[in-house]
């Protein structure tokens, strides 16, 4: 069990990390399973992806290919390592503090590039990613090398929710399903463990906000993670309040600001900004020293904290449990 931090007591993305955000289209996962054997020569397995279509393996994939971040995580939290993941320096950097890379698949290109040919030559069982891994012109050929499953990442209706069927689904196909529902059960544990240090702290409502402040040139643009995103959706799950209540987009729960609107945020706001050790501090490049950002209640009551370095905010179980346990850590500072 992961063991939550000591009881508390005493959004720079550039463009790059945008597409970190992949569809925001509704989710329709949908798994069945024709396979009640969770061995890896069980089979064949049979689900429904969020294309609608039906996939079926003649047997748990061993030899995955992932495209995107949130599913690499999944396959590599049940136990499988990757032969191959798109942009394996990003995932190291963005993911790997919550879910490291135990192997070293072969980088296959960027997400939604992919290279059809580094793909072909791993010969894997299973290629997996979500809707829009994959150019609409490339799909046919994808498929010739082997089936591909697209699963979303997000769903701003059922954040949590749509998380855990997607990884009961990424189990099914691997033949992993004891191992997900004890990665399960262990985030609900870390969950309620750091549930009861927020309470046991006072800090029970306490308004949080998850930010990712990026520029683009001189223009500065802050990402919201409102109540539909999942790192909002565990903080609520923890007890505390949502600093930021703009539902967002449908996907996952993400809208804008500039600086001038934080000023929406309330006094008392606990502001957390995404951390990257390869990146630029947006903060404390561009905002600090502006009048604007210093005069800000909260800015002034140092109630600012960089948060989720190396965690990824659109993750599975692994980062959304590593993201609960650097809330308490935080809120203890």
């Amino acid at each position: 069990m992961r063991t939550a931090p000591a009881m508390i007591a005493t959004a720079l993305l550039a463009a790059t990390a945008l597409a970190a955000c992949g569809t925001t289209d509704a989710a329709t996962n949908d798994p069945t399973t024709s396979s009640e054997d969770t061995t890896t020569d069980a089979g064949p397995v049979t689900i429904t992806d969020a294309r609608g279509e039906e996939v079926t393996l003649d047997a748990p994939a061993q030899d995955v290919v992932a495209l995107e971040w949130n599913q690499a995580e999944m396959v590599t939290t049940l136990g499988v390592d990757l032969v191959g993941l798109s942009d394996v320096a990003g995932y190291t950097s963005w993911v790997g503090n919550s879910e490291p890379l135990r192997t070293e698949p072969r980088d296959v290109g960027t997400r939604r590039e992919p290279s059809i040919e580094a793909i072909a030559e791993l010969e894997p069982e299973l290629i997996i990613g979500s809707p829009t891994s994959i150019p609409e012109e490339a799909m046919e050929q994808m498929e010739r090398i082997a089936p591909v499953v697209l699963l979303e990442s997000a769903d701003g209706s059922d954040p949590l929710g749509t998380m855990r069927t997607s990884f009961e689904t990424v189990a099914s196909l691997l033949g992993q399903e004891a191992e997900a529902e004890a990665a399960l059960a262990e985030f609900d544990a870390t969950i309620a463990e750091n549930t009861a240090a927020i309470a046991d702290a006072g800090l029970t409502g306490a308004p949080v906000v998850l930010t990712s402040p990026y520029a683009e040139g001189a223009t500065l643009s802050i990402r919201m993670h409102g109540p539909r995103s999942s790192v909002q959706a565990v903080a609520l799950e923890m007890g505390l309040g949502s600093a930021w209540e703009d539902p967002g987009d449908d996907g996952y729960g993400l809208s804008y600001l500039d600086l001038e609107g934080l000023t929406q945020l309330p006094d008392d706001t606990q502001f957390l900004y995404w951390g990257n050790e390869d990146d630029e501090d947006v903060v404390g490049t561009m905002m600090a020293g502006n009048p604007l950002w210093e005069n800000l209640p909260f800015v002034q009551a140092g109630q600012v904290h960089e948060a989720a370095v190396g965690i990824w905010a659109y993750g599975g179980p692994a980062s959304m449990a590593a993201w609960s346990d650097d809330l308490v850590r935080v809120l203890s500072e």
